[in-house]
């Protein structure tokens, strides 16, 4: 039967490279893949449901590298895929991969699946590949890859510092793979955009560092009072 490589979408805007329609018919397959890591770093800290719906590409593989002070592992085994950081302050390091057994029916339908909250180390995220499957609701403040506090000089009264432990466990990299909510205070994107200084609009709440997040959650605090915030 001949087989066929299908790349998903999330592959593509990546640039993934791969074997040629040529070697398709072959019963095992040995891929090289080569990836942008800049670009699967800032998925993984600014839009992580982009990782979490689809993997890097079809088939397995497992990608590691480090940047910008962080460590990224990708894996998947051809059905199910797993992705995680945690900050290590390491030096930038080459994308290690490896890629095998990429051997697929050409009838095989497009599987759309949603990753699972799995209580698992932090951000490490594993979906099926089965239809109709709805992700559970429940969120669980990662226990691993915790950011440590960097000593935020900014006055912060007793009540935000509780909401704070009830949002995140106080660990400033969380994200809510359900919701997309970030950071200390686990902001809403569009609520972080309209409190965050000029330089950090647009960008993730876990990616800016502690007293940038108090400040924000000071200032919404003091327009808009605790109500902000469902576990206050």
């Amino acid at each position: 039967m001949k087989k066929a490589i299908m790349t998903s979408s999330l592959a593509l805007a990546l640039g993934v490279t791969g074997v040629s329609a040529s070697h398709a018919d072959a019963a095992e397959t040995t891929q090289q893949t080569q990836v942008n890591k800049a670009e699967l770093a800032n998925l993984a800290l600014n839009n992580p449901s982009a990782l979490n719906e689809n993997p890097v590409h079809e088939g397995a593989y497992h990608y590691e590298f480090s940047k910008d002070g962080y460590s990224f592992t990708f894996d998947s085994n051809g059905a199910y895929w797993t992705w995680e950081y945690k900050y290590t302050g390491a030096a930038d390091s080459e994308v290690f991969s490896s890629v095998v057994n990429n051997n697929f029916k050409q009838e095989a339908p497009a599987v759309q699946a949603q990753a699972p909250v799995a209580q698992a180390p932090a951000q490490t995220y594993a979906a099926p590949k089965a239809q109709n499957y709805q992700a559970p609701q429940t969120y669980k403040a990662p226990a691993q890859s915790y950011q440590a506090s960097t000593g935020s000089n900014v006055q912060v009264n007793d009540h935000l510092k509780l909401i704070a432990q009830r949002e995140s466990g106080g660990n400033i990299r969380a994200i809510n793979p359900t919701s997309g909510a970030a950071g200390k205070y686990q902001f809403l994107q569009s609520t972080w955009d309209s409190v965050a200084p000029a330089g950090w609009v647009g960008k993730s709440p876990a990616s800016a560092p502690e007293y940038i997040q108090d400040q924000a959650a000071v200032k919404l605090y003091n327009t808009a009072g605790p109500s902000q915030w469902v576990t206050a």
